[in-house]
């Protein structure tokens, strides 16, 4: 795809709020589910949240949360409006993920 081409980014661009509402969904299912799962003895696999849950409690998670968030509205603000709906895209989709992953341990050990 040339820099000229928008294509699928530009329709993509139409759906932006529903992309956010899915981030804001899988942001809050991973905490949830971070949550459910370190409760029931399972450990948190990313290190830099596994250190931010030792030194400082369950309020990492969403702390970690909100700056992921953060970074991409400042992200999207430098982008051209054609190509923003790429952030909630890039946030929900791993954290879709994480929670569909973090769900299928917490079956495992339940």
């Amino acid at each position: 795809m040339s820099t000229h081409e928008v294509g699928v980014w530009e329709t993509l661009s139409g759906y932006e709020s529903l992309l956010w509402g899915a981030a804001v969904v899988s942001m809050v299912a991973d905490i949830v589910l971070t949550y459910h799962g370190i409760e029931r003895g399972l450990v948190e696999g990313n290190p830099i949240a596994r250190f931010a849950l030792e030194r400082v409690g369950y309020a990492a998670l969403g702390a970690l949360k909100l700056f992921a968030l953060g970074v991409g509205l400042a992200g999207r603000a430098v982008l051209p409006t054609e190509y923003t709906a790429i952030v909630p895209l890039g946030l929900a989709v791993p954290w879709t993920i994480a929670s569909l992953i973090n769900a299928a341990l917490i079956v495992t050990v339940s």
